[in-house]
């Protein structure tokens, strides 16, 4: 049985990024060959998927999907075009609504985690449909079904915001031109580095599948350790 891994990236597209919007792109693309890699790599293990959900608020666009469960091999990189930075920061209604459409889709399948990272430049100052409350509380719940949480932000306590969020992997980076490429190749070796260790999980439960739910949440329980400590590289 394969592994299905849904690489969600929640992106700030909010004024502040523009001042780092073409290493943001750069920076998206290169973890989108890093996942892409990873499906060849460990293709007898793993399926993956790719989905981008910019947020913003009043501003040019609407917070919306650029990509959205698409198959990691069908996924082409983002460009200017997709990815524009304009107004305010409604960060939990983006994880909130992100997390409810990707529960709902893997609710159904017999062994899929999710690997979610949300990459913000400010604090949350636009949401009104989720509250912070709400939103961790669905990734306290997500986490114990394997799922792997990452928290990257600058100009903001990130540790602290992280935690608020039930978050236990946070990285902080410094938003300019050698900061925001330093945290991307970072990122990507971390991607790496926990998709090696699921890769071994998902091989170990790959020849006979997951026969009951007891030995499901063993493999859950080992994905979940596999997200710790996921930014000490």
């Amino acid at each position: 049985m394969k592994t299905e891994i849904y690489n969600l990236i929640i992106l700030d597209e909010s004024g502040s990024m523009d001042c780092v919007k073409r290493q943001t792109i750069s920076g998206c693309n290169e973890t989108l060959n890093t996942i892409r890699s990873a499906q060849e790599k460990f293709a007898d293990t793993q399926e993956h998927y790719v989905s981008i959900f910019a947020f913003q608020s009043d501003g040019k666009r609407p917070s919306r999907y650029i990509i959205k469960n698409a198959p990691a091999r069908e996924v082409s990189d983002i460009n200017g075009e997709l990815y524009q930075p304009w107004g305010a920061t409604p960060l939990y209604d983006a994880v909130g609504s992100t997390l409810v459409d990707l529960k709902s889709l893997v609710r159904e399948k017999e062994m899929a985690i999710g690997n979610v990272t949300i990459i913000t430049d400010g604090m949350e100052n636009a949401s009104s449909r989720y509250t912070l409350r709400q939103v961790a509380k669905m990734i306290a719940a997500l986490k114990e079904e394997g799922w792997s949480f990452n928290f990257i932000g600058a100009n903001i306590d990130v540790k602290a915001t992280a935690a608020s969020l039930n978050i236990d992997n946070s990285l902080e980076f410094q938003q300019d031109d050698k900061g925001t490429q330093e945290m991307f190749a970072r990122e990507a070796r971390s991607r790496n580095r926990w998709f090696e260790r699921t890769a071994q999980i998902s091989y170990c439960i790959a020849p006979d599948g997951c026969s009951s739910p007891e030995e499901r949440k063993k493999a859950k329980k080992k994905f979940k350790e596999a997200s710790k400590n996921y930014f000490d590289i």
